[in-house]
């Protein structure tokens, strides 16, 4: 009981600590027209923006989290990922995330590990938020990642705040954005993919029963 206590006021608090801007009617409208909303966010003393993007998505929002949160897939369609895998779970619904990233020159590699906690919220949203464990060029690295319903589909917010431990990370600041924007990208086509792809299943087999 004390440590299903104790995960609900860390993601409280920690969530409180990082908050999604709204969104406005013009943000509104882009997002109808099937566009992404990114907002950039340049906090004093800190070398890298907090960078917020919005997308819609077809699929429920239990459909569209069930699918990411199968993590031991995201290094087949993250960018830059080469290794993904659970390396500890705290609790039914806390777990640890080892993950190695391709870089840039001059770095070659770096790894990270992240502690995830998952929410079903009451307005019948899902959220994912994370928070560092250990990194070898990470400081810190906080965000979350929230599906809720927004005018018959899902709502994708993804929130991410780094704080990298490296003298040439000034090097990157002007990337950080369009970087997190690509992530969201590919995530967004690989969830709508995917559940396309399992619907066209399901459609078929109920097809081939109808027909015996």
């Amino acid at each position: 009981m004390k440590k299903t206590i104790y995960t609900i006021l860390f993601f409280i608090f920690s969530l409180s600590c990082i908050a999604a801007p709204t969104l406005n009617q013009v943000d509104k409208e882009q997002l109808s027209k099937g566009s992404m909303v990114t907002k950039v966010d340049w906090k004093e003393g800190y070398v890298w923006p907090e960078v917020t993007v919005f997308a819609l998505l077809k699929h429920s929002p239990k459909q569209n989290f069930d699918v990411f949160l199968d993590f031991e897939t995201h290094k087949n369609y993250v960018p830059d990922m080469v290794e993904s895998k659970i390396v500890k779970r705290v609790s039914q619904n806390q777990l640890q995330v080892y993950f190695e990233m391709s870089m840039p020159w001059p770095v070659n590699k770096t790894s990270h590990t992240t502690n995830n906690v998952i929410t079903k919220n009451s307005d019948g949203s899902y959220t994912l938020k994370w928070n560092l464990v250990e990194g070898k060029m990470l400081k810190a690295t906080d965000g979350y990642m929230h599906f809720s319903n927004y005018e018959g589909k899902t709502l994708l917010t993804y929130v991410s705040l780094i704080v990298p431990n490296s003298s040439l990370a000034s090097m990157f600041k002007n990337r950080v954005a369009d970087d997190v924007e690509k992530t969201v990208k590919v995530i967004s086509k690989h969830l709508i993919k995917t559940l396309d792809g399992n619907n066209q299943l399901i459609s078929g087999q109920q097809t081939s029963n109808n027909n015996l």
